[in-house]
């Protein structure tokens, strides 16, 4: 009964571990994140042509992790938005590996794509978007309908 009772548990953890790494993969993810353009209040699009819907957790803003999405509701990146003045103060070191794994993200980064930015929004000042990306450049292209952003 005993080993029953212990192979049930494994398999409920093992359990938790698949929702929690599906939790991420389809939109919306779980808390604590929000939907950036309704914690905005509208002041950006729901969706962002070349950079998707965007979910973050609020307490990692400006930098994120922002989650984006396309429209059906796929993960497609993993974007951080870094203030150009915090370049030169912090080192970014193994955030592919160390924020994909720390948010239970399964698919491998197909490339990544660094893009300089001004000030919107949710970011007041001039930043660099590092973007973790899932899947090949053309399906970025496709399914985010735009360059990357």
């Amino acid at each position: 009964m005993k080993r029953w009772i212990g192979v049930l548990a494994v398999l409920a953890a093992l359990g938790i571990g698949v929702v929690l790494a599906q939790s991420v993969m389809k939109a919306p993810p779980n808390d604590p994140y929000v939907n950036v353009s309704e914690a905005l209040k509208g002041a950006l699009p729901n969706f962002i042509p070349g950079l998707g819907t965007l979910y973050v957790d609020p307490k990692n803003l400006p930098e994120g992790p922002f989650l984006a999405y396309d429209k059906s509701g796929r993960l497609v990146k993993v974007v951080f938005m870094v203030p150009l003045e915090e370049l030169g103060k912090k080192k970014y070191i193994d955030i592919g590996t160390a924020a994909l794994k720390g948010l239970g993200v399964t698919a491998k980064v197909d490339h990544v794509n660094i893009i300089p930015s001004g000030a919107h929004p949710g970011v007041e000042k001039p930043h660099v978007h590092i973007e973790l990306v899932l899947v090949s450049l053309e399906q970025e292209k496709k399914l985010l309908e735009g360059e990357p952003y």
